[in-house]
């Protein structure tokens, strides 16, 4: 009691010295503090029912005279030291034990700041700046002269390393380009920041960032952007929707809130109820980037909207001790788990634009239609106005399979083919960038992708250019990253298998060091999760790895077939639990330049299953180095197959025979631009598949015995967790 009644004394004497600083706060704001949702001096309040709370400071390092090494852990003390110290509810509310170590953390990293150093650094401005800000409003008497100068001199700084840093944001708002999770905490650093040290500009620019580009940045089925439009891994989505809380805690946001409540449905989509969390439908070389699988989103989540199923992800989490006050500060009792099931069957995933499957808990896979350089619907009309492209690079596949069997290791992934693409290597000498390219091109930009969602089944069909660029600002286009050669993919997914002929083909005559079919498989991240699986071929037309299978039923690709261990993030260099395969041309000849003529075409035909499934067969490229049509007809088990696709930027009308013969009672006609299922007569034993298809759209029509495959409905993630 004797230290709360000095508590509060010290912030009424605090409060009364900084009325100016208040008064500020009304200014960034745009209302008066009276009306005010919530003030930014406002400590957030813990909950003391959370089975938490008794130790919810136990990762600040009272007593201890050496800072914390790590950025991202002094982090997380930074912010548990003053909410310990100052917290009215603080279990240790004003141990000066817990100010001292304060005082340690920002010293080392507000030091760094003032001498110019770290300005910009994700990990532990945002919360150095906010520490500041609390401590200078309720206790500026405990900081001594020479801290605030050293203080206010690094946060100056900062603050002005971020707003200059990115003036398409912090000055025209634009979406394309944004960094989520890492803006996010820069611009709170900086509105924060220009609290303490009086800087009403760089303050208000943060905070109108936040509220109305940042907020904007959600996909429809509860993810969130990467770099530009992509859609966020699940830990750092963990990380945006730690500080879209943070925010609307702090700040009472209502555009932050919205965003924040639209998130619900992100891991139950994407995760696996036995643990994996599928990666291969995001951006490259950030796969399995840690252990955090969004289970701490998933419980703040499960407290904010009693979710259920949530929960069933983030419960591990409720009692986790470290530095995380959110498991705190939000907990609420008595929330019922629900186990998602293991066999979804096909739904339309909203990150992605396209299906996603899952079965039996062992098999899924994912189809991504979304555009990562032009957007996606939900801000369609807001990109095209301020003309701007992403400022990342394009995919380096557009399907992805997986395998999932009993824990190890953290995960239940049994192998995953996490890149299938075609490329050409641009440069000689040795690769140094593996998941985004440096010799070899394989990235796309200029994608016109479309995909088809059934019950049983889905589809995705794509044409798009190889681009050599990497990473940039968002710029009004890509044309800078340009090259002569173009990508064309389509694919069937279904309960059995992903099957799908890929081509490239050059536009212009080129001289290069050779083509090739390239193929990443992956069990995970040395030291991370996962396991190092082998990588066999059991006939030169196979591959095998872990319970994943693929297999060559055609190709062009008559070269050399060869493969290497890489890490899937490239994180760490001895990482070798994934394994590149290049299925290569015959022309490549020990980094020897080759000339390849205007209408170069190489095409393979790629076929993948879980360990005890069979392939397809018989499989046909039905119109081997046409330019107009891409054709590929296949059978499997009561299932024969042929899709469509129109190379072309130009309509084009189809017409062909699709020998069915007289086993499977119904065959219908499906459409990417179109909803209209359309049954197909049979005469003989051959249906005749016809019709005008758009630029670059696709059709695909079935012949089988399951009724869900002549349907045009499809089931949603809303569907499946309501």
């Amino acid at each position: 009691m004797i230290l709360r009644f000095a508590f509060a004394s010290a912030l009424s004497s605090a409060t009364r010295r900084l009325s100016v600083s208040l008064a500020l706060a009304s200014l960034v704001f745009g209302f008066s503090a009276a009306v005010r949702a919530a003030a930014p001096y406002d400590l957030v309040p813990l909950n003391p029912a959370s089975p938490n709370y008794a130790k919810v400071f136990s990762g600040v390092k009272i007593n201890d005279p050496v800072p914390e090494p790590s950025i991202f852990k002094a982090g997380d003390e930074i912010l548990s030291a003053v909410y310990a110290y100052l917290s009215p509810n603080s279990p240790v509310v004003g141990n000066t034990a817990y100010r001292d170590r304060l005082f340690i953390l920002l010293d080392h990293r507000l030091g760094m700041t003032a001498a110019g150093n770290n300005l910009t650094d994700i990990s532990f401005v945002c919360q150095a700046s906010y520490a500041y800000m609390l401590m200078k409003h309720y206790r500026p008497d405990e900081i001594s002269p020479a801290r605030v100068a050293t203080y206010e001199a690094g946060i100056a700084k900062t603050n002005a390393a971020v707003i200059s840093g990115n003036t398409l944001l912090y000055d025209q708002g634009v979406l394309a380009n944004l960094w989520l999770n890492g803006d996010i905490r820069l611009a709170m650093a900086t509105y924060f920041g220009g609290l303490a040290v009086g800087d009403v500009t760089r303050a208000t620019k943060a905070r109108n960032a936040i509220d109305n580009v940042m907020s904007a940045a959600g996909l429809q089925d509860g993810g969130t952007h990467y770099v530009g439009f992509w859609n966020e891994v699940a830990s750092y989505h963990d990380e945006t929707v730690k500080f879209y809380v943070w925010w609307w805690k702090i700040t009472g946001s209502p555009s932050i809130k919205a965003a924040l409540d639209a998130t619900r449905l992100y891991a139950l989509v994407s995760n696996e109820p036995s643990g994996f969390t599928e990666q291969s439908s995001n951006i490259p070389y950030k796969h399995m980037y840690n252990n955090n699988h969004n289970k701490p989103s998933s419980l703040w989540k499960a407290y904010l909207y009693d979710d259920g199923y949530n929960y069933y992800y983030g419960a591990s989490h409720e009692t986790a001790t470290s530095t995380e006050l959110l498991n705190t500060i939000l907990y609420q009792p008595s929330r019922i788990t629900k186990t998602p099931s293991d066999n979804l069957g096909v739904l339309w995933d909203g990150n992605i634009q396209g299906p996603r499957g899952r079965f039996n808990g062992t098999w899924g896979w994912v189809a991504n239609g979304r555009d990562v350089q032009n957007g996606g619907p939900e801000n369609s009309a807001l990109i095209a106005s301020q003309g701007y492209d992403s400022m990342q690079c394009g995919k380096n596949t557009f399907v992805g399979a997986f395998t999932l069997g009993p824990i190890a290791n953290k995960t239940s992934l049994k192998g995953a083919i996490d890149g299938v693409t075609v490329e050409f290597k641009q440069t000689a000498g040795t690769e140094t960038d593996y998941m985004r390219g440096s010799k070899y091109r394989f990235l796309s930009q200029d994608e016109r992708t479309s995909t088809i969602t059934r019950k049983n089944f889905g589809t995705l069909a794509t044409h798009y250019r190889v681009s050599k660029r990497t990473s940039s600002s968002a710029t009004p286009n890509w044309d800078a990253g340009a090259t002569p050669w173009i990508g064309q993919q389509v694919w069937v997914l279904t309960g059995e298998r992903m099957i799908g002929l890929v081509q490239i083909v050059s536009d212009a005559a080129s001289q290069v060091y050779g083509l090739d079919a390239r193929l990443v498989f992956t069990g995970g991240r040395l030291s991370i999760m996962g396991s190092k699986l082998d990588l066999t071929q059991p006939d030169p037309s196979s591959f095998a790895f872990g319970e994943l299978r693929a297999k060559v039923h055609g190709t062009t690709f008559t070269g050399a077939t060869t493969s290497q261990r890489i890490g899937i993030s490239e994180a760490a260099s001895a990482d070798d639990y994934s394994a590149l395969v290049r299925i290569n041309d015959a022309a490549v000849n020990n980094d020897v330049a080759i000339d390849y003529p205007a209408g170069t075409r190489r095409w393979i035909v790629l076929d993948f299953v879980r360990t005890g499934t069979g392939y397809a067969t018989p499989v046909v490229n039905v119109m081997p180095n046409n330019t107009t049509y891409a054709v590929l007809q296949f059978t499997e088990g009561t299932r024969k197959v042929r899709i469509v696709q129109n190379l072309t930027n130009a309509s084009r009308n189809y017409t062909g025979g699709f020998v069915v013969g007289s086993t499977y009672a119904q065959t219908t006609l499906h459409r990417s631009w179109s909803p209209t299922v359309t049954p197909l007569a049979v005469v003989g034993s051959t249906a005749t598949v016809a019709d005008t298809m758009p630029a670059y759209g696709h059709m695909i029509a079935v012949n089988s015995n399951q009724p869900d495959d002549h349907t045009d409905a499809f089931r949603t993630s809303g569907d499946v967790f309501p």
